[in-house]
């Protein structure tokens, strides 16, 4: 009979109203921003359909299921022989031709992740392989995105409509797979995690190493020593694993297949041989910006999200082999930028970064290749532009 009554004076106790719907409802602009992404994604997805069932041997995946027939096949010593990608490509009825622009050069690890779908058709590879990376950036997101669930909804949609993270996927590339595993890597660092952080970042190596070079370089200039001893640790496992599958022909074929892509100025569309020709003053600039990202990482060590876009932004201005896709990896830089709750001009700038990023649908690679370095100058000052801000909310107070 107590409980019976203490139930009954619960339930006459007067509940708390609803919250009004306003309060609930997502900001208009964020509703406004996911509609008008999610409109641009199913575009981008028809493009995807249409170009998977139309030529559905036509996408860079090819290359690397090439290669992975080629290991089986001849050994994967022989995974960076022109002649056989050439032969492999007629055999499976791509459209691919085998030139300076479609070669694969990847790391050997790029091959080995698809020797399950060696041998299927290449509809069945290239589903498969967009189902995965669409669950990896997914997750990636959802680790690194900050907010609520329909914010997270929207960042990520927005993400996917942009230009280079549509054109990854349109063409069945790998960066997806370098910027998830980038991503884990920041989370586990956040969490003092730094061996797996370290493995995390040795395994993202093994897909686009020139989307993170100067990522391990940053954090070893801020002072982050541990979490790079143990991606050189493992990088070094994976380079000796790499030299005994490969021996050393199939490194001399690496290097010059390498060499081969090199000098053609149509793999660079995203450098500043864009803007200066392949020449001395090209290298010389993406070099000084390189140099620019580490210094500036140096001076903002306290901050590891500056530290981290810095080494992201200076990875892709000091690239010399940079093409529409690479450029996905900033997504990771923007992410991980609105997860320190940036100030109103850092947010302003991202959102330049998208037209810019647009802008390369139509050949236009100018706008990002001015972007980046004023992205860097506003990511060295961060914290005064924050400060800054706060003092004025302060005094309007």
């Amino acid at each position: 009979m107590p409980k019976i009554s203490r139930l009954r004076e619960v339930q006459a106790l007067p509940r708390p109203a609803p919250a009004p719907l306003a309060t609930r409802l997502p900001p208009l602009w964020l509703s406004a921003s996911a509609v008008a992404a999610a409109i641009t994604v199913a575009f981008g997805v028809r493009r995807w359909i249409d170009h998977f069932t139309t030529d559905p041997a036509g996408q860079d995946l090819s290359l690397h299921v090439l290669a992975a027939r080629i290991g089986l096949t001849h050994g994967w010593s022989h995974i960076y022989d022109i002649d056989l990608q050439r032969q492999g490509a007629a055999a499976i009825g791509s459209r691919i031709v085998i030139d300076s622009m479609h070669v694969f050069v990847s790391p050997p690890p790029a091959a080995w992740m698809v020797v399950p779908l060696a041998y299927q058709p290449p509809a069945t590879s290239f589903l498969a392989w967009s189902v995965i990376s669409l669950a990896a950036f997914g997750a990636a997101g959802w680790l690194i995105i900050p907010g609520t669930r329909f914010a997270r909804i929207t960042v990520l949609l927005v993400s996917l409509a942009i230009w280079p993270v549509h054109y990854e996927f349109w063409q069945g590339q790998t960066v997806v797979a370098t910027l998830a595993l980038l991503g884990l890597s920041y989370w586990l660092l956040e969490r003092d995690q730094w061996v797996w952080c370290g493995l995390a970042m040795a395994a993202a190596f093994c897909f686009k190493p020139q989307d993170a070079l100067l990522v391990p370089a940053a954090l070893l200039v801020s002072g982050r020593w541990r979490p790079v001893a143990a991606f050189a640790g493992a990088g070094l496992v994976i380079s000796l694993a790499f030299a005994a599958t490969l021996g050393p022909s199939g490194l001399f074929s690496w290097l010059s297949d390498l060499a081969f892509i090199h000098s053609d100025p149509h793999n660079a569309p995203l450098t500043y041989s864009f803007l200066f020709g392949q020449n001395a003053i090209a290298t010389g600039v993406e070099l000084a910006l390189g140099a620019a990202a580490l210094v500036l990482a140096w001076s903002r060590r306290s901050r590891l999200d500056l530290v981290f876009c810095l080494g992201l932004v200076g990875t892709t201005m000091s690239a010399a082999y940079l093409h529409e896709h690479d450029i996905s990896i900033l997504v990771l830089g923007a992410w991980v930028m609105l997860r320190g709750r940036p100030g109103v001009v850092q947010r302003a700038w991202l959102l330049v970064g998208l037209v810019a990023a647009q802008a390369i649908s139509i050949g236009q690679p100018i706008p990002m290749l001015l972007w980046e370095p004023a992205w860097m100058v506003l990511l060295a000052l961060e914290p005064q532009l924050g400060r800054s801000l706060k003092l004025r909310q302060r005094s309007a107070a």
